[in-house]
């Protein structure tokens, strides 16, 4: 590592400025609940870093050259929480603590939203969770979709009253429902798609790119993508332990913009808010208060730390007008996207598998879609 990175100027105001802002935070936080889950949203972050853990790369790299590892990994993330999960939920509470999965309806506009999401994933090569990642690292262009984001999910919270009422099955849980059965039945589908991605890898590359090691020490020894899905199974795991709620963070596109406009009087008085009572209450309460804002700064804060601590060698990235045009257009599809299909890939597709929504399985099916019409269209026009 380059030490004179430690003794720039650029470290050491970035350095001052994330200190002051954790240490300003977690102060400003009387609950230690609400302090345990912005460390938890730090430590998502951290991950998601460290180990160069994306799904919007997975994806990308699994379309253009057939190499699943880290779809695998995903795989592997998705089973565990599952697994985790699963008691919790049944359960659903311990004392005065409640435990909820997230479970939406699944229907046309999740089957929209989640192919426009996977469209704007591409566009703006990063995931939701990604694009906060990439602010953690200082990405330039990653603002830019960051701040479309917001401007899509104000639209889509906009037409709330019209596209709600499309059709769409009530929500519905696999392992609510079905119990065991449900969980297990979760468990081998992720487990043939796992065993159909390493024959595809096979077939197509001739050999498959291991994550999981065969050392005795084989945690050290395995891919870091491995070690990130794990890590984030954990972490969300933890979250719902502490707020009785999985990890996700689409609506504080929404959340965080009406925020704003009330700041500055702008007076927006949206359908949205006032038919979803849970987000009426938000509303009421402090950003600080609110778990999905906390985890949601989290995430940025622990991304910025190990910029700081643990600076690594990255692809460059070409920054002209032509890839900012695609960072803001693939922004606003996500933020417009992720507010029609109930969830991000954090939120729908993460938390939702894992709370074995159904809503889940039908939003990655149609992300994936999107994201394979966006790789096309892109490779066409390079």
């Amino acid at each position: 590592m380059n030490t004179s990175h430690f003794y720039s100027w650029r470290f050491v105001t970035f350095f001052a400025l994330a200190t002051l802002i954790t240490l300003g935070l977690l102060g400003s936080l009387a609950d230690w609940r609400l302090q345990l889950l912005l460390l938890l949203g730090m430590a998502l972050g951290a991950t998601l870093n460290y180990f160069v853990f994306g799904f919007s790369s997975a994806w990308r790299r699994c379309i253009l050259q057939q190499r699943t590892a880290g779809i695998r990994a995903q795989i592997v993330m998705l089973m565990l929480a599952l697994v985790l999960f699963s008691p919790l939920l049944w359960l659903g509470n311990f004392g005065e603590q409640s435990f909820q999965g997230i479970v939406r309806p699944a229907g046309l506009s999740v089957i929209l939203g989640a192919f426009l999401f996977g469209i704007g994933m591409q566009l703006a090569a990063n995931c939701s969770s990604g694009t906060l990642n990439r602010i953690g690292q200082l990405e330039p262009l990653s603002f830019i979709s960051f701040v479309m984001l917001f401007v899509g999910g104000v639209i889509g919270a906009y037409w709330y009253d019209s596209w709600s009422y499309w059709p769409a099955l009530a929500s519905f849980s696999l392992t609510q429902h079905f119990g065991w059965l449900g969980l297990v039945l979760s468990l081998v589908v992720l487990g043939l798609i796992y065993r159909w991605m390493t024959r595809c890898e096979q077939q197509h590359c001739q050999n498959i790119e291991p994550i999981v090691s065969r050392h005795q020490a084989w945690w050290w020894h395995s891919s870091p993508l491995l070690k990130a899905g794990v890590l984030l199974a954990l972490l969300n795991f933890a979250i719902l332990i502490i707020s009785g709620q999985p990890w996700s963070l689409a609506s504080v596109f929404t959340l965080w913009s009406l925020k704003l406009s009330d700041s500055l009087a702008l007076g927006l008085d949206w359908q949205f808010w006032q038919i979803a009572g849970l987000y009426q209450q938000r509303m009421a309460q402090s950003l600080l208060s609110d778990v999905v804002s906390l985890t949601t700064i989290g995430v940025i804060l622990g991304s910025l730390w190990i910029t700081l601590l643990a600076p690594r060698n990255r692809a460059p990235i070409q920054r002209n007008l032509k890839q900012a045009g695609l960072y803001a257009i693939g922004g606003f599809l996500m933020g417009f996207g992720a507010t029609l299909s109930y969830g991000c890939n954090v939120g729908a597709f993460f938390s939702g598998i894992a709370s074995g929504s159904l809503h889940g399985w039908l939003w990655i099916v149609f992300a994936v879609f999107g994201n394979i019409v966006a790789l096309k269209w892109l490779m066409r026009t390079k």
